[in-house]
């Protein structure tokens, strides 16, 4: 609620208070008040008024006074009830914005205060400076995901490797938002993705993690599907769905180069599997070992995907993975 509508609640509400109460305190006080009034005897051990005074003048002025409070309260609930849709929406907007406003702030790096620098400079980018967890460092300013600026370390072997970070402006491509939040809460292990959950350790409440997600809502990768043509071949379909995951060349975590977070599919790895196994993995995915499902009807308690392949396209990506 804005400064404007505390003011319009204020003036319903305590304009008509004032005015009885000037109309209470001007008839208490006039000249003609009776002397009872005067002396302070409690209304309840004063004699009743006769007949002539309760069913006179009185009363038509309290039935008056009556039907005109009536007819303002008939007027005021529809004038009030008509634009509360509208303000509703207004306020759901504005929540919005606010949400995808520190969403940004939270993805992004906190920015340096000067030593130096006064009470004003520090107001001006204090929110700015509470909030950023710069998860823009490993996945990038425009959340297009990239090399991990500090590397891996590799938990088997003690060596320091490449770690491709995942681009994230396309994220509801590939996952709904249980897992998207389950991931951030939890971190993947076995990756450069901490735990950012306050529950686990993090530094993030509930809050903070729906509005990075209500951030990555604005790109327009997240709104649309993936770009890929119905007559694309499996290698094109891999590069537009898999890849991201897999690495351009299905090397996994083997390849000497970058590593990607998900499991090799090159030199004979994907051929490997037994194909009912692979083509089952590829439909329904393996959902909390973060591979999503790309088949429209995955297993029983699985979402249905966003942007499912048909059974040709399936067939195409897997054909193709075992022939890397």
């Amino acid at each position: 609620m804005d400064s404007r509508d505390v003011l319009l609640v204020a003036a319903i509400v305590l304009v008509p208070i004032a005015l009885m109460w000037a109309v209470f305190l001007a008839r208490s006080g006039r000249p003609g008040a009776p002397a009872r009034a005067k002396i302070g005897i409690p209304q309840a051990m004063r004699p009743g008024e006769p007949d002539e005074v309760l069913e006179g003048p009185r009363l038509e002025r309290i039935q008056t006074w009556g039907l005109i409070a009536t007819l303002a309260t008939a007027i005021f609930i529809p004038a009030y009830w008509l634009p509360e849709v509208q303000r509703q929406e207004h306020f759901q907007e504005r929540f919005q914005e606010e949400a995808e406003h520190r969403g940004k702030l939270i993805y992004s790096q906190a920015p340096e205060l000067d030593e130096d620098a006064d009470a004003v400079s520090f107001k001006a980018i204090e929110e700015a400076i509470q909030l950023g967890q710069n998860c823009a460092f490993c996945h990038g300013g425009n959340l297009g995901g990239g090399p991990v600026p500090t590397g891996f370390v590799d938990p088997l072997t003690g060596d320091r490797v490449e770690y491709n970070a995942p681009s994230l402006d396309d994220v509801f491509q590939r996952w709904d938002e249980e897992v998207i939040r389950f991931t951030i809460e939890r971190g993947r292990p076995g990756t450069p993705m901490p735990a950012w959950g306050v529950a686990y350790g993090g530094p993030m409440n509930q809050q903070a993690v729906s509005d990075v997600i209500a951030y990555f809502k604005t790109f327009p990768g997240n709104n649309e599907p993936p770009e890929l043509a119905e007559d694309a071949t499996g290698e094109e379909i891999f590069q537009a769905r898999c890849a991201v995951c897999h690495g351009p060349n299905g090397e996994g975590k083997e390849g000497d180069g970058i590593w990607y977070q998900g499991m090799a599919l090159w030199q004979g790895d994907a051929a490997a599997l037994d194909e009912s196994v692979h083509y089952q993995t590829i439909v329904n995915g393996r959902r909390f070992a973060f591979m999503p499902a790309f088949g429209e009807a995955p297993a029983q308690g699985v979402p249905i995907p966003t942007y499912p392949l048909t059974e040709e396209q399936i067939e195409a990506v897997m054909e193709y993975e075992r022939s890397l």
